[in-house]
């Protein structure tokens, strides 16, 4: 018998080793190309340009609030694009609109509205179709036991390519004495990722496969199988169901405190720095410790994610967010930002990786897509909105310090969303474990 897959090759049924690995490997190289030295550039791109174009932070900052509010937006759209024709295509479209929005930067924008259109929209549609949820949905469908750990492999894939982006970007303007070029180089990156998604796999069926490479329906296997160390319900909600839990509230909540911060860190990190009188490279660098952070951290807080309760991790991760972005804030000597960097990176790294697992684990894979499709938009009103009062306060006050002391204060007091976030329960549910 053959079985026909999403690539369009026919193979004989379990004739093929488990792709979910292999998947694993594709989304990496994707994010890491694609998204990673893409979106991270920005930190040091963006303020180049406001440098050498003379926009005000306040004005330049609204691409960057627009391209979130269209991301966050657009993700229900997203959603349904990834439920009928499936991830692989949804990407190959969203990469292909990122490629086309960095040549467009690279070679046509000079005006302030040209920025902010470029970035606000063409970007944003190639992020939204091209990023996080559908690489998040997929590997929510090939794992189930081991999803924490898959998920965390491959976002660790955007923090290495912003490592990478910090200093490469920050070489190649000073070198070629322009931000254009900078952008030529994100060309070839997103182009690169475009090729590659095409390898991708939507879901294990389309390979006669099962999440994790184990047939989960047959009794035999399931005599030996270890109970999961991590509650995972057995059943999936309907987004109705799912949005009457407080769990979710809190869950949207924790996704706030971490975009937040992050949204002050890439647009206004370097711009705080050099204010304090740091050079360019060692702003750049201080950024790109912090995105290291982020990438070390998504691995190691991932396996521990399949083995104890993400939403208890969550709270040691806020800690060490708010000691962090305090010391971003003073900015005491670089030797002290270079620790503090990572210690807020390694926050927002984990619960990138813990806050989608708990979706997972809470309302079912089947309903993944859909219930992050409504988060994203509600995350994202709020979120969008920091990088342009960051700037216009920064305009009037001449400094940050409000931005960073409501942004400490809000995500110390969203550790209580952690606390509270126990698994939802359905009121006859029929079947979940722990």
């Amino acid at each position: 018998m053959q079985q026909a897959t999403t690539t369009g090759a026919s193979v004989p049924e379990q004739a093929q080793p488990f792709f979910g690995w292999k998947n694993v490997g594709i989304l990496f190289g994707v994010y890491f190309l694609s998204l990673g030295i893409v979106y991270y550039g920005f930190n040091v791109i963006f303020p180049e340009m406001v440098k050498a174009e003379g926009w005000s932070r306040g004005d330049a900052s609204w691409a960057q609030t627009l391209r979130g509010l269209l991301v966050g937006f657009a993700a229900p759209l997203v959603a349904v694009t990834i439920n009928r024709f499936g991830a692989r295509r949804t990407m190959a479209v969203g990469l292909s609109l990122l490629s086309l929005g960095c040549l467009l930067l690279a070679t046509v924008t000079n005006a302030l509205w040209q920025w902010t259109l470029i970035w606000g929209v063409v970007m944003a549609a190639g992020f939204a179709f091209g990023g996080v949820l559908p690489i998040q949905t997929t590997i929510t469908h090939w794992f189930d036991a081991k999803r924490a750990t898959a998920l965390g492999l491959v976002m660790s894939a955007a923090g290495i390519g912003g490592f990478i982006a910090q200093p490469l970007y920050t070489w190649v303007i000073e070198y070629f004495g322009s931000w254009q070029s900078s952008w030529y180089i994100a060309t070839g990156f997103a182009l690169a990722g475009t090729v590659l998604v095409l390898a991708l796999v939507n879901k294990p069926e389309d390979l006669n496969q099962h999440p994790d490479g184990e047939d989960h329906s047959d009794p035999a296997s399931a005599q030996w199988r270890p109970p999961p160390k991590t509650y995972k319900t057995l059943d999936d909600w309907r987004l109705a169901e799912a949005i009457r839990t407080p769990a979710l509230w809190f869950i949207i909540v924790l996704f706030l405190a971490q975009v937040m911060p992050l949204y002050l860190m890439m647009v206004h990190g370097v711009l705080h720095l050099t204010d304090l009188a740091f050079s360019r490279m060692e702003a750049a660098s201080v950024l790109s410790f912090m995105v290291a952070g982020s990438a070390f951290a998504r691995f190691p807080v991932g396996w521990l994610g399949d083995r104890i309760e993400p939403r208890r991790i969550v709270i040691v991760l806020n800690l060490f967010s708010v000691a962090g972005l305090g010391l971003l804030w003073k900015a005491p000597e670089l030797g002290w930002l270079l620790i503090a960097a990572p210690m807020f990176g390694l926050a927002y790294g984990g619960a990138v990786v813990l806050l989608p697992t708990m979706i997972a684990n809470y309302y079912g894979k089947a309903s993944f897509a859909t219930i992050n499709g409504f988060i994203f938009p509600v995350q994202i009103v709020f979120a969008a909105a920091v990088p342009v009062v960051a700037g216009y306060l920064a305009d009037t006050q001449g400094n940050y310090d409000m931005s960073f002391m409501a942004m400490i204060a809000f995500v110390g007091a969203s550790t209580l969303c952690a606390l509270g976030a126990a698994p939802p329960r359905k009121k006859f549910e029929a079947g979940s474990v722990h």
